[in-house]
């Protein structure tokens, strides 16, 4: 299997995270220090400071803190044919792999301990851990309705693209936590470990039409597209500099 990763796209959201912790740390050593004289402007710097260091806690917890969600992804899915392309952080969808069954859409969630889907909710026992969520860890959230949005944004995006070859976007909940339990029958989208990833890419779509090896070319030439785009970087005008003639 390949896998391309955007790292312009990584090295700007690591950027964001360093920021957003660097605003969060100053707003909050000015709150204390004007907490006597001017306590609103405290209150205000103390705001300000908390929604920087959350937005930087995000940030790193999502692109930069190692092991990256792609990197994971990556390691569970390193023994797929060549038919599997691993694309990070190109699309509408953070992580894409695209097959001889079209597109797969992979929403991972590092969540640890148990995890529930019963009666229409989600939940999680996470012990201790949850408390990192006040700190800027991700929460849970309800990842069938991201998977599904996250999935009608490719297909729409594939369908203007490839308008002809019609190519299937499916998707999957990756639970990539070192120490998860699954409680998940119920669930409307496929919730799998991710030690059981890439069995279930291999046994979980059968009875599926397959791409053409035509239209799987294609695709890949899309793709490949898609990555010269990204890492092509703009040029800037220069002054005075006159537009070309049409």
């Amino acid at each position: 299997m390949e896998s391309f990763v955007n790292e312009l796209f990584l090295k700007k959201r690591a950027l964001y995270a360093k920021w957003g912790s660097y605003v969060g740390m100053g707003a909050l050593v000015l709150g204390l220090f004007t907490t006597t004289r001017y306590p609103l402007l405290a209150y205000l710097f103390m705001l300000v400071g908390l929604m920087g260091a959350t937005f930087g806690s995000y940030m790193s917890s999502q692109y930069v803190r190692e092991p990256r969600a792609d990197k994971r992804l990556d390691k569970a899915l390193d023994g797929l044919d060549r038919r599997y392309a691993a694309y990070h952080y190109y699309l509408t969808s953070n992580h894409v792999l695209a097959s001889h069954y079209g597109f797969i859409v992979l929403i991972p969630r590092a969540h640890e301990g148990e995890i529930t889907y019963q009666g229409g909710r989600w939940q999680h026992k996470g012990g201790w851990r949850k408390m990192l969520q006040l700190f800027g860890e991700p929460g849970l959230g309800k990842p069938d309705q991201d998977l599904a949005a996250d999935v009608q944004d490719l297909k729409q995006w594939i369908d203007q693209v490839m308008p002809e070859a019609d190519i299937p976007v499916n998707g999957v909940i990756v639970m990539t936590g070192s120490n998860v339990t699954l409680h998940t029958k119920e669930a409307p989208a496929p919730v799998v470990a991710l030690d059981n990833l890439a069995e279930y890419l291999k046994t979980g779509l059968k009875g599926q039409t397959t791409l053409t090896t035509a239209t799987q070319k294609e695709l890949r030439r899309v793709m490949d597209e898609v990555i010269a785009q990204a890492a092509a970087k703009p040029k800037k005008k220069k002054r005075n500099e006159q537009p070309p003639a049409a």
